[in-house]
């Protein structure tokens, strides 16, 4: 099913998938108000269209339009002013915001619009409304209720109007019926057995029952299984939507790409005459400087612009970098993901290295000696990388695995800017040897932890057992954002041209 967003102008607000993130959550002890799977579910269900500059409403309890005050804290966008954006249409406290978008559904589908679920704000509530998107020609305003006098404030970046596609026709075919729970004798047994198991828990969980106070609580629901161990077909504990695809432009404006010389071109006979390579510069230029400054200091992009998104290897078909989707199957991101999680004592751990580092990959070796199965499938799945990367870029001579690894990026953590071999300031490198450089995704359950293109101005949002290949100069430097939640898994590993700066023990247990 498709959501068309058509924006009135290049400035309207930005729409995202809404993030599973509550602050009052956050604020409770070890986070466990997330373990309410309800909750969670709602928080990320829909699409938010965000505040693109903060707005300043004070409501002096007047029944008028004019008994709302409304100023902007900073310029909109555009320059526009704020009552282009936000002004009082209804009065009596109620202050309507523009969304600035034509929403059109697929036929027999309506469109939900209110404020985001489970997000309360201080003095204000929003009206919820129900568009027929399948045929409307205009768009929608969001509506919220001031409550009392006083002041309230929009802040940058803060959902103003969250959005769902609902069935046009599904609650008029909805019949309710009421019931004794006793007319139906197998739900009865399965509710008995579920009351049943949770007031034993909390027995021993208040008499102090050790297994009970490390458990802390029951997650049957929570992973779709009755007390008996049944497990529940289609049950969801996550919900991350798509982020929405800007096809206003497609790709960013990308390097001027300069044709190298017949002379260049013969002292690298390492690739085709249709390669990508042919195009691609290796010195730092503007467009390098111009990516790294868009990144924080916190790891984040402060601005997203008019930056492409990747989330698939048909979104990258114009692209000069490698996506290739399900590289590795479900079932081996499972299992090298388990073998990771039982190695802890493997991460690797050195006063040699840099810190960053630290207790946060395990080698290969390590791995395929502790789990072969696990080894098995990361040599395999390289020897398919390579092979995927040759003919991507269109490689004419052998080339050599050098480094494979499984790292673990936990929340909080980022990498900024950087090439695979070289340096900005223009110091020796010491893997200057590396010519690619390749990222196998283990899991996707994590928010952030894009990989962001700064010459490109391309992020990456990656699915798990995709394949990422790429050269390792200036024009695809790179930065791992901010992982805002979750623990992120790779697999990356790095290809050179020279025989000897290959890992010899990779290249025996690689695929013949």
């Amino acid at each position: 099913m498709k959501l068309t967003c058509y924006a009135l102008h290049d400035f309207a607000p930005k729409l995202v998938a809404a993030r599973p993130q509550r602050q009052w959550m956050d604020d409770f002890p070890d986070r466990h108000a997330y373990r309410c799977l309800p909750l969670s579910i709602a928080n990320a269900h829909g699409w938010d269209v965000l505040c693109p500059a903060p707005v300043e409403i004070e409501w002096n309890g007047g029944p008028a339009v004019g008994d709302l005050a409304i100023r902007a804290l900073k310029p909109l966008p555009g320059g526009r002013p704020v009552e282009h954006f936000c002004r009082s249409n209804f009065s009596r406290g109620i202050v309507t915001l523009h969304v600035d978008y034509i929403f059109r559904t697929e036929p027999g589908w309506d469109l939900l619009a209110t404020g985001p679920f489970n997000a309360p704000k201080e003095n204000a509530y929003p009206l919820t409304g129900i568009m027929e998107a399948d045929w409307l020609p205009y768009p929608f305003t969001m509506n919220w209720q001031i409550l009392r006098p006083g002041r309230v404030v929009f802040e940058e970046g803060e959902p103003i109007c969250s959005i769902f596609p609902i069935a046009k026709q599904a609650l008029l075919d909805c019949e309710p019926e009421i019931r004794r729970l006793s007319d139906d004798i197998e739900l009865g047994r399965q509710h008995q057995a579920f009351r049943e198991s949770r007031d034993e828990f909390m027995k021993r969980f208040h008499a102090g029952d050790p297994d009970a106070i490390r458990q802390a609580w029951q997650r049957h629901y929570f992973l779709g299984r009755h007390p008996d161990g049944t497990t529940v077909d289609d049950h969801l504990n996550k919900l991350r939507l798509k982020e929405p695809i800007d096809r206003r432009g497609g790709l960013p404006v990308a390097p001027p790409r300069v044709e190298p010389s017949a002379a260049e071109k013969a002292t690298h006979p390492r690739w085709g005459q249709q390669s990508p390579l042919n195009e691609i510069k290796t010195a730092q230029t503007a467009w390098n400087r111009a990516g790294r400054g868009r990144i924080d200091r916190d790891g984040r992009l402060a601005s997203r612009g008019n930056t492409y998104l990747v989330r698939s290897q048909q979104d990258a078909r114009d692209c000069d970098f490698l996506v290739a989707d399900d590289l590795l199957t479900e079932e081996e991101c499972a299992t090298l993901c388990r073998a990771f999680a039982e190695l802890e004592d493997r991460t690797f751990k050195s006063a040699e290295i840099d810190p960053y580092w630290n207790d946060r990959f395990i080698w290969h070796a390590d791995i395929a000696s502790a789990r072969p199965e696990a080894g098995g499938i990361m040599s395999r799945a390289l020897g398919r990388a390579i092979a995927r990367i040759r003919s991507f870029y269109r490689l004419t001579v052998p080339i050599y695995p050098d480094l494979l690894q499984i790292v673990r990026w936990q929340a909080g953590m980022s990498m900024p800017p950087h090439a695979d071999n070289v340096n900005p300031d223009g110091s020796p490198h010491k893997m200057a040897y590396r010519d690619l450089s390749g990222i196998i995704y283990l899991n996707d359950d994590y928010e952030g932890g894009e990989l962001y293109f700064t010459a490109l101005d391309i992020a990456v949002k990656p699915r798990r057992g995709m394949l990422i290949g790429l050269t390792a100069g200036f024009h695809h430097e790179h930065a791992v954002l901010r992982v805002e939640q979750g623990t992120r898994l790779t697999m990356p590993f790095f290809l050179t041209f020279d025989p000897a700066k290959a890992d010899r023990s990779l290249l025996q247990q690689l695929p013949a």
